[in-house]
């Protein structure tokens, strides 16, 4: 493996190419509810299962934080961290909350992470025209093949865009129904906190990657795989229900899932070998400690600071004093984790400017 490029792929780079942010993802959920258009349209395609599991948010709301129909757009939503965190507590203790057992907080669990991959299904279809940029411009220039990704989402932007002629992505795990792909024309892909596209059996410790065949090949499509956050999927071979493999944005990460553990390893290892580090759209947030450990277990096998370039700038520029203020802080982050701070490069470009030009 010859890697000397790694582009690390957060939220903000998704949020480019018009994915919502986490925090948007509850102000969307409440805007879909209260759309008549929306609602009557949607009610014809909803399963029982759909519904009971927007019933069960909708409840957690409202118990939880006090939020409604009537009042979400005058209050200030919790944060993903916030909403799972109490729950993940809850659980990883065994305890539960007045009103709530122990099993109607494991369901409202699993609801938010079905409204995670819902939306993300709904709003990125064929919306990817930065992270094609990015590929393309890497392909161009002779460098994709040397350049590995660590996407810290779940979506399949990254993934659909690697998926051209001469080149698949390599997800650094082996699938059931997938062969291994050819490492001549493959690029590594490593999804740390999982993906929309997978479904897990744990009787037959298994992964499945969903596809979806179009005339031009095989294509890796949301659709399918979300469905699989509130509509039952059974494993082909021991009739198991399976599960999506996504890693929620909490401070408790249940990373005990065998294939996302191997998939670190190899995070771990590529960022000891690569020469430069590409950073998009990522914060470095508290709740990213394991992140946060494995860029320094890369610097201290090293013994050096690698050379780390930080791509993290809004493009719409609404607000730039506060923009000003957040890109300060963001700075500090980076500058007082890493030993060396000369090899810190805050570039001040944006995804998109990276995509189409790179640094």
């Amino acid at each position: 493996m010859n890697i000397k490029d790694i582009i690390i792929l957060g939220a903000g780079a998704s949020k480019a190419d018009k994915a919502p942010l986490q925090k948007e993802l509850f102000m969307e959920f409440f805007e879909r509810q209260t759309s008549k258009e929306k609602a009557e349209t949607s009610s014809k395609e909803k399963t029982q299962e759909k519904k009971e599991q927007e019933r069960k948010i909708i409840n957690f709301f409202k118990d939880f934080w006090g939020i409604n129909r009537n009042n979400y757009q005058k209050v200030e939503f919790p944060t993903f961290e916030e909403c799972l965190g109490v729950l993940d507590l809850a659980y990883l203790r065994r305890e539960s909350f007045k009103g709530y057992t122990e099993e109607d907080i494991e369901e409202v669990r699993n609801a938010l992470k079905f409204l995670v991959g819902k939306i993300l299904n709904e709003k990125l279809r064929e919306k990817r025209t930065h992270h094609e940029k990015l590929v393309k411009r890497l392909e161009k220039e002779g460098k994709l093949k040397q350049t590995a990704f660590i996407s810290l989402n779940y979506d399949i932007l990254i993934d659909n865009c690697l998926m051209r002629p001469g080149f698949h992505p390599d997800y650094g795990i082996a699938f059931a129904n997938s062969k291994r792909p050819n490492k001549n024309k493959s690029v590594l892909l490593l999804k740390i906190h999982g993906s929309l596209n997978w479904l897990y059996c744990p009787t037959c410790n298994q992964m499945k990657l969903i596809l979806k065949k179009e005339k031009k090949g095989a294509v890796v499509t949301n659709k399918g795989a979300a469905e699989a956050f509130y509509e039952s999927k059974k494993c082909q071979v021991c009739d198991t229900p399976m599960k999506p493999v996504i890693v929620p944005p909490t401070f408790y990460k249940e990373m005990s899932n065998p294939f996302i553990q191997e998939i670190f390893l190899k995070a771990d290892k590529v960022l000891r070998e690569a020469e430069r580090i590409y950073i998009c759209g990522y914060s470095f947030p508290d709740a990213d400690m394991h992140i946060k450990y494995l860029f320094k277990r890369a610097e201290i096998f090293r013994g050096e600071t690698p050379e780390i370039f930080v791509i993290n700038k809004p493009k719409d520029g609404s607000n730039q004093q506060k923009e000003k203020e957040g890109e300060n802080t963001e700075k500090k982050q980076f500058m007082r984790f890493f030993k060396n701070k000369k090899k810190v490069h805050y570039t001040g470009l944006a995804f998109e400017e990276f995509s189409e030009r790179g640094f």
